[in-house]
């Protein structure tokens, strides 16, 4: 930011000088309001840049019909702007351009032109919104004579920025039909008299003047000349009284002190303009981050278009080459059909569904498979393979549950279940395979209905929980406090139905 302010310096220098030299000399003596005179800027703008590339082309249009983020744009405005002609989006922009476009186009060719038409801020502002919007619509009307209404690709009236403007992009055609901004807006003299033409024809009407001529001010994007502009016109301060002091004597300010904090009270002053200048650097860089996301967009949009491009030219010879092997009569046909379908397999799932067809046709005229029937074969045995596992699986399942059904069978006659290490883990070993992994999850924390599938007794289910809660405690399984409620439960259970076995020590054993 820094080296922008150095680069500014002569005009920092000269709005200073501007601002300053409206002051009476009674004012720069003893204090008072420094302001530019309202009023004294009423001039037609008009501005026109080059759009090289299609890339800038669309960046700008983006831009122009508010499909990117803007700069300086009130987002509960964008319902006050008025579409005038042409593109409503970008992308319809872009195809009215391509339809205008000539079959030539020279590598170093202007693609579009952009114009931007306004008047100074303050005059904006008096006019209004019906004026204002008058006198847009008048500036409209003298490009559309200059370049024909068919050239003309968007034209919008924005009014959700501070300063209403007309932004109009035109594709530059000359009488022959061919891409020649210069023709049109040549150099410096042809630019000086289409500005003077303008202000003739359709300010002076409006009560704007044309800009001073030939003068050494630097051309600044619009953006650029409304931050500073606005920045001058409110650019406000009171300028300190000078201490005389007692008796003109005791306290009396020299003038070094005096001119010191004349000084310091203009630098606050031009804070605002540099707050504008850090807002427009600001923009400047949102701009640059937008053009680098629409340039990565384009490299992404040609990396597809070029595998497009070189799909279509396999499909193109794959099919040449189908016919010829059909064609083929030699001793060696067979072979170079099984090459040819072994090449062809190895790559048909990169081709459209419809060449594959093509191809799969022709190859069963020949006597070979195609595709499509090699991967219902493929499919077929898939399922084959799945159903023979899920049979096997139902299988295991009925098989261990039918086992579990032997020790359910005694269960109402022994209080453990199983009193062996053997029949504990013969047990554990029925229940997970008996079960899912979730199943079995949700019985080892006590839920009994897990189960349901193996088991409808109260009684047996809480004693298969016994043993899954021994071998939690066994492999240091953490079990919260409901899950070991749910166990307590489960013991109780189990306690109720042999009462014979009340000397056993239950305490103990949780």
């Amino acid at each position: 930011m820094s080296a922008h302010f150095l680069n500014d310096g002569a005009m920092m220098a000269n709005v200073v000088d501007a601002v300053m030299g409206k002051i009476e000399p009674d004012q720069r003596k003893n204090g008072g309001s420094l302001r530019p005179p309202k009023g004294s800027r009423s001039f037609a703008i008009l501005r026109v840049g080059k759009l090289s590339g299609m890339g800038k082309v669309a960046a700008a249009a983006q831009h122009n019909l508010r499909e990117r983020e803007t700069f300086n744009a009130r987002s509960e405005d964008a319902g006050r702007n008025i579409h005038l002609a042409g593109a409503k989006t970008a992308d319809e922009l872009m195809k009215l351009w391509e339809e205008r476009a000539p079959e030539k186009i020279r590598k170093n060719a202007v693609h579009a032109l952009e114009y931007v038409i306004t008047a100074s801020p303050e005059k904006m502002a008096a006019m209004g919104q019906t004026k204002s919007e008058e006198y847009l619509r008048d500036a409209f009307a003298w490009l559309e004579e200059k370049h024909g209404a068919e050239n003309i690709l968007s034209a919008v009236i924005h009014n959700d920025e501070t300063t209403p403007h007309l932004q109009v992009m035109v594709i530059p055609l000359d009488d022959r039909g061919k891409l020649n901004a210069r023709a049109l807006v040549g150099g410096k003299a042809q630019l000086s008299a289409m500005q003077t033409d303008f202000a003739e024809r359709v300010g002076r009407k409006h009560g704007l003047e044309r800009g001073i001529e030939r003068s050494n001010a630097r051309h600044e994007t619009i953006k650029s000349f409304y931050g500073r502009a606005k920045a001058v016109e409110n650019l406000s301060f009171d300028l300190p009284e000078r201490a005389t002091g007692r008796l003109g004597v005791l306290g009396r300010e020299s003038d070094a002190e005096y001119h010191q904090r004349l000084s310091q009270a203009h630098t606050e002053a031009l804070k605002t303009v540099t707050v504008g200048f850090g807002e427009e650097l600001d923009g400047k860089d949102r701009e640059l981050e937008n053009a680098r996301l629409l340039l990565a967009d384009t490299k992404l949009k040609l990396e597809a278009s070029e595998a497009e491009r070189k799909t279509e030219r396999d499909r193109r010879h794959l099919l040449e080459f189908a016919h010829g092997v059909a064609d083929y009569e030699g001793d060696d046909r067979q072979d170079l059909i099984a090459r040819f379908q072994k090449d062809y397999l190895a790559k048909c799932r990169n081709f459209p569904e419809e060449t594959r067809g093509i191809v799969d046709g022709m190859l069963e005229d020949m006597g070979a498979k195609g595709f499509c029937h090699i991967e219902q074969d493929r499919l077929a045995e898939k399922r084959k393979i799945s159903d023979r596992a899920e049979a096997a699986e139902k299988a295991r399942v009925s098989h261990a549950i039918e086992r579990l059904g032997t020790w359910e069978a005694r269960s109402p006659d022994r209080y453990d279940l199983a009193d062996t290490s053997e029949g504990t883990r013969e047990v554990l070993g029925l229940l997970r395979e008996a079960t899912t992994d979730a199943q079995y999850e949700h019985f080892r924390n006590g839920d009994t209905r897990a189960i349901s599938h193996i088991t409808d007794k109260p009684l047996f289910a809480a004693q298969l929980l016994k043993i899954v809660e021994y071998d939690n405690f066994a492999k240091g399984y953490e079990t919260s406090n409901e899950t070991k409620t749910l166990m307590d439960d489960a013991r109780d259970l189990v306690k109720s139905h042999f009462p014979d076995d009340r000397e056993r020590d239950y305490e103990n054993e949780r």
